[in-house]
């Protein structure tokens, strides 16, 4: 009587230790980065008020000084100008809503470099980043409304993010934007937008929202979070940086680890201003 094969251990390990490999040996310091991000955020987010404001200030400082360094290695302004993107955070988080204009304008200035020393390039990428940094600080607000729609766009860009890194590296195939990107697939940009479709859906559920209202914006945003982060890659691979900065281990910097975050941002301020009820159906209330 024939015996069955013995079972080799080793070959059902394999696939998993490949899908190891393909997903990258800083996968680790990346999930406890991440960690530490995460739980900054929820907890600013969920507590409002002055908490989220120094991070709002922390974020808006980081955000000046990688983008002057990144466009202008030589600056020397760059700490003085990151103290008053930090002032600007404040104001964005703690001001009345009629001062913020004000704000953003001044967020801009300590981004903004003369057009013809350092090209349009970095005028349109500071308008960018004066309007996307409003708009991720901004939504929060001081009410239960900009809490729940926070937790959302989180919910949405992490999903998002996390299953286009996964997807992308396990199975791989043609590159999305290789001139921009070379590391981004067509099978991570799809998987992601399945991920932050299926995450706001159930992000509705569990609010007691509208689910498809959500899921609908979760397919918005995630298209909208990735091409945020195209965008980075190409001011990055302009000016010939490979990080924002290494503040932070396994995500490189600052703007390197929000740059779909405020891409998203911006937008979902969009689709709240140009669709009249938008929030009813996200909120509930």
């Amino acid at each position: 009587m024939n015996s069955a094969p013995e079972h080799d251990p080793k070959q059902s390990a394999l696939p998993i230790g490949v899908a190891a490999d393909k997903v990258g040996g800083d996968l680790w310091v990346r999930f406890v980065s991440a960690l530490v991000m995460v739980a900054l955020s929820l907890t600013g987010v969920w507590f409002g008020g002055i908490g989220w404001a120094l991070l709002a200030a922390t974020i808006m400082a980081a955000v000046a000084f990688e983008w002057g360094r990144m466009i202008s290695p030589k600056a020397v302004d760059l700490v003085p100008r990151s103290l008053i993107a930090a002032v600007c955070g404040l104001c964005f988080v703690l001001l009345p809503r009629s001062f913020e204009a004000v704000a953003a304008f001044g967020f801009f200035l300590t981004l903004v470099r003369s057009p013809r020393e350092f090209g349009w390039l970095a005028m349109a990428g500071s308008a960018y980043l004066a309007l996307s940094g409003w708009a991720l600080a901004g939504l929060r607000g001081q009410d239960d409304i900009g809490r729940s729609l926070m937790f959302g766009l989180f919910a949405i860009v992490w999903s998002t993010d996390s299953m286009a890194y996964l997807v992308g590296r396990v199975v791989g195939g043609p590159k999305l934007f290789p001139l921009i990107s070379p590391n981004k697939t067509w099978s991570g940009s799809l998987g992601g937008t399945a991920a932050g479709i299926l995450a706001g859906g159930l992000y509705g559920l569990f609010a007691g929202a509208n689910p498809i209202a959500w899921a609908l914006v979760g397919w918005l945003l995630a298209v909208v979070s990735q091409g945020g982060d195209l965008l980075e890659s190409l001011a990055k691979r302009h000016y010939g940086v490979k990080d924002a900065s290494g503040v932070i281990p396994g995500h490189g910097g600052v703007l390197d680890r929000l740059d779909g975050h405020l891409a998203a941002a911006l937008g979902f301020v969009a689709i709240l201003l140009a669709i009249p009820g938008l929030h009813v159906m996200l909120t509930g209330t």
